[in-house]
């Protein structure tokens, strides 16, 4: 009834009604011219972007192609032959690729040109010399190879390539400029017309006086409306928690049967493969020195592969978690982790009556801060806690690293949220504390599975079961 009242104030004005479709028409044109100059611009910089990368997987795979050719001429072995032809194929596709995007600026065309002249000059110059190898035409494929006119034309490639990205990088720069242009030129329009658009309001504001009844009955059924929608907000928020728990149970679950299936199917190939390998090394005695070098290499890259398939199958779903516990798991963990990082890692953890549930939210909480430690922090030492405490299960990371303002907007921040909702999801809290040149904490509290009641009633604040007293710094190096 007020909305309606408010309509039949505005056309008792003859001018209400013309003047509020001229401002929405306005706002509507200033908007729209704006949203399409922005549009072209965008997709002109996108469009650029591509021919940037496209140059550059050309550029690659011109190497993968030289790679593959000397691998052949080295060895004479089909196998080595295979990468090339891959290679020289995706180059002849990156050709065409390019020659597409660049359609679009026709004052590019030279370059274009120049660099699919340089490029095709280049294959054919490493088809040449496979021809000769193959044809057993003499010693001639190495003489060509070892002239520097392959050198040059790669030389030529490469700076080719630069000058092109250099163009497309001078390109990009101008058309940022230009949104930022025209998204300046949208919003002073559009705050122009909002600044007329009040000014217009407050014409009318004399009339509004009239409605004040009206606007204590909308606002008693705006009151309604907020509590349904209040009440609606709570259970979709319920219904979403529930089901990114199950997303989550349900991720942890395919890593496990991922896991499982490296090392049953995985694990027994690379196995057979090692058997087999060491039945041919003892009928392999008197073989070339070359040949049993080889051997040796292969059994170590058949070890390195046996450790790269255990270390993605500890990432997926840690064994040691399941048959060692909580307080061995994450020793290990803080263990390698110090050896790849080669930081000081302190450990003070205590094992904990936590449900297989708590104990890998623990785990993962752990393994989270520990990555980013290792990408953002620039620490020298990290401390590890774990820890009961009036029933509740206490674990917090600290490094002394540069850390940053937990406030600030950040643009990544997956990994603080994902542990975040980890931690929320087994009825804890997280909390995470630093400032700039001052390190990071994360602490976060769990309840143990006889305090669950106790959790959801709680109300005491993490920072005093956190405190610097909470985990004292032990001598202890596990690096």
């Amino acid at each position: 009834m007020s909305f309606l009242r408010t309509l039949e104030t505005a056309r008792r004005s003859r001018f209400a009604a013309p003047v509020a479709l001229l401002l929405g028409l306005a706002v509507l044109l200033t908007n729209e011219v704006g949203h399409r100059r922005a549009l072209t611009v965008i997709e002109g910089r996108e469009a650029l972007l591509d021919a940037r990368v496209e140059v550059s997987l050309l550029l690659r795979e011109v190497i993968a192609a030289e790679s593959g050719q000397r691998g052949y001429l080295l060895t004479g072995r089909p196998e080595y032959k295979e990468p090339y032809i891959h290679a020289a194929a995706q180059v002849q596709a990156q050709l065409t690729h390019l020659a597409q995007i660049y359609s679009r600026w026709p004052d590019r065309t030279a370059d274009v040109r120049k660099l699919d002249e340089l490029t095709r000059q280049r294959m054919s110059e490493l088809d040449t010399t496979i021809q000769m190898f193959e044809s057993k035409a003499g010693e001639g494929w190495r003489e060509v190879v070892l002239t520097d006119i392959g050198r040059e034309t790669m030389l030529a490639i490469e700076g080719q390539a630069r000058n092109m990205a250099r163009v497309e990088t001078t390109r990009i720069d101008e058309s940022r400029e230009l949104l930022t242009e025209t998204l300046m030129f949208s919003r002073i329009g559009i705050a122009a017309l909002v600044v007329v658009s009040l000014a217009a309001l407050l014409l009318y504001a004399r009339q509004a006086r009239r409605l004040d009844d009206e606007r204590l009955e909308r606002a008693a059924q705006l009151r309604f409306e907020r509590d349904r929608l209040e009440v609606e907000v709570e259970r979709r928020t319920r219904d979403i928690t529930q089901i990114a728990n199950h997303l989550q149970t349900a991720r942890e679950d395919e890593r496990s049967r991922l896991a499982r299936e490296l090392h049953d199917e995985l694990g027994g190939l690379l196995t057979a493969a090692k058997l087999d390998v060491a039945r041919m090394r003892s009928r392999l005695a008197a073989a070339p020195p070359e040949v049993l070098e080889r051997m040796m290499h292969l059994v170590k890259t058949l070890d390195e592969g046996i450790a790269l398939k255990r270390r993605i199958i500890e990432d997926l779903r840690p064994s040691s978690l399941s048959n060692l516990g909580l307080k061995a798991a994450l020793e290990i963990l803080c263990t390698e982790f110090a050896e790849r990082s080669e930081l000081d890692v302190r450990t003070d953890i205590e094992e904990l009556p936590l449900d297989d549930a708590g104990k890998l939210t623990t785990y993962r909480l752990v393994q989270e801060a520990l990555t980013n430690v290792a990408k953002y922090a620039s620490a020298s030492t990290v401390h590890v806690g774990v820890a009961a405490h009036g029933g509740w299960a206490v674990i917090a990371v600290r490094d002394d690293g540069v850390g940053f303002d937990p406030n600030a907007a950040r643009t990544a921040a997956h990994g603080l949220a994902g542990m975040r909702f980890r931690v929320q999801s087994a009825r804890g809290q997280l909390k995470i504390k630093s400032k700039p040149g001052q390190g990071t904490t994360i602490q976060a509290r769990l309840p143990l599975p006889d305090h669950v009641q106790d959790a959801v009633d709680s109300t005491m604040d993490v920072a005093s079961l956190l405190g610097p007293g909470a985990f004292p710094k032990p001598p202890a190096n596990v690096g």
